[in-house]
């Protein structure tokens, strides 16, 4: 009995001068830390890779000394993160799922404290430390991972977006990653978080997720790409829609902020490139990639943005815009299968073409100058095909326009109509 109580007070004893090394190392200076945290990962290395009983008290131990140290100079931490992310990335993609949820789980700890903490103008350590997220759920396939991983991310929005800055690329790197998956629970979770961002965060801290403006988009085309989620796929375009006015009243912002990129760039640039341009290009993407219901409301979206927020467009931004959605046709030009190019002449290109008018008719003094010649080659394209009903929609848009805008042509404008005229009833002629 006396042996055994002598055992138990070694044991005790050893435990508690190995916790007062670790709780020491906080004293220890800015070189030093970085070697002792870069042997500890070595040896936690080593348990984990023990076959048959891999052991996580170094892991453990590791985040406990996160913790110990979390009040040095940023410039230390980055030092110590470092090392310690790239431990975590390996641990986190660990074949055995114990292990990798421990350091999800350990990870999630660790990424509190630090939101708690807020992060300073022009710093970016919130990218940093978040950056594991995105490695695990990149490399790690196991559903169980992935699961862990959104619904940490969603937990740190949840509870601390009014302290994320940087952080918005890793979470949208995360939920963009979840949105190509087909399991339900980790798609609709991703997204339930992604429509709170966009609807409560982006209309209370816009300043903060400006740099990631362009990711949310591109996570919210991902998300309505998915041919798994139809609802899902409406409601991202609905949010695509909302990000537009975002930029619309946000205008000044677009121009005051201090960028992550040091692109060089004036100001009616900037509200254009991080702005309209991401929102187009996407809302192009998704009538590029998905079936006829996802394509044709996109679609309506991309023209119902230029109808209403037309009026703020610079002239030289209208070119760019009508670039991105002329690609409708090229896609339409790409297509390979019959089948699949008849449908897409039949539905897209036909609603496509009227839009197209519409909107050239709704800004007639600014457009007709700049945009005649390249919608004149559209519907010359479209008067050039196989079918019927496309041409016959070429021709149906070309007098639309000169029925509704014709009055107002210069003799330049009606000298290029008059060739084209002549063209397309040169190319629709009968031959023998």
């Amino acid at each position: 009995m006396l042996q055994e109580c002598l055992g138990e007070t070694t044991s005790q004893s050893v435990v508690v001068a190995v916790d007062r090394i670790f709780q020491g190392s906080s004293k220890l200076d800015g070189d030093a830390v970085v070697h002792f945290v870069r042997a500890l990962c070595e040896v936690s290395k080593e348990e984990l890779s023990a076959s048959g009983n891999p052991r996580m008290f170094m892991l453990q131990k590791i985040v406990e000394i996160s913790f110990y140290n979390m009040n040095r100079i940023r410039l230390q931490w980055s030092r110590i993160w470092t090392i310690l992310g790239e431990h975590f990335n390996k641990a986190g993609c660990n074949a055995n799922e114990n292990i990798s949820h421990f350091a999800v789980d350990a990870l999630r700890q660790l990424s509190m404290k630090f939101l708690e903490r807020g992060e300073l103008p022009n710093f970016r350590f919130q990218k940093d430390f978040l950056r594991p997220f995105e490695i695990i759920m990149s490399r790690n396939r196991a559903f169980q991972s992935r699961e862990l991983v959104v619904e940490c991310i969603s937990h740190m929005v949840n509870t601390h977006y009014n302290k994320i800055i940087s952080g918005w690329k890793n979470v949208f790197s995360v939920f963009t990653m979840a949105a190509s998956l087909n399991d339900e629970g980790i798609v609709e979770n991703a997204f339930t978080t992604t429509n709170f961002i966009i609807t409560t965060v982006f209309a209370a801290e816009f300043g903060n997720a400006l740099d990631s403006f362009q990711d949310a988009i591109k996570c919210l085309s991902e998300f309505a790409c998915n041919t798994g989620f139809p609802d899902i796929s409406m409601e991202a375009i609905r949010l695509i829609r909302l990000c537009a006015t975002y930029v619309s009243s946000n205008q000044q912002q677009f121009i005051e902020h201090q960028w992550e990129d040091s692109a060089n760039l004036h100001d009616a640039q900037r509200i254009f490139l991080r702005g309209w341009f991401p929102i187009m290009f996407e809302l192009s993407c998704i009538i590029g990639r998905c079936k006829l219901d996802v394509r044709t409301r996109s679609l309506t979206v991309m023209f119902e943005i230029m109808k209403t927020f037309g009026t703020e467009f610079k002239n030289e931004w209208w070119k760019d815009l009508f670039q991105v959605a002329f690609r409708i046709f090229d896609v339409m030009k790409l297509a390979e299968e019959q089948n699949e190019k008849r449908e897409w002449m039949r539905t897209t290109c036909n609603h496509a073409l009227y839009a197209v008018v519409d909107v050239f008719t709704q800004y007639y003094p600014v457009l007709s100058t700049i945009l005649l010649t390249n919608i004149y080659e559209q519907l010359y394209w479209c008067a050039q095909q196989e079918n019927e009903q496309l041409a016959r929609s070429a021709i149906n848009c070309l007098e639309s326009l000169l029925l509704l805008n014709g009055s107002k042509f210069t003799v330049e404008m009606w000298n290029e109509t008059i060739i084209l005229i002549a063209n397309i009833f040169n190319i629709t002629l009968p031959h023998s």
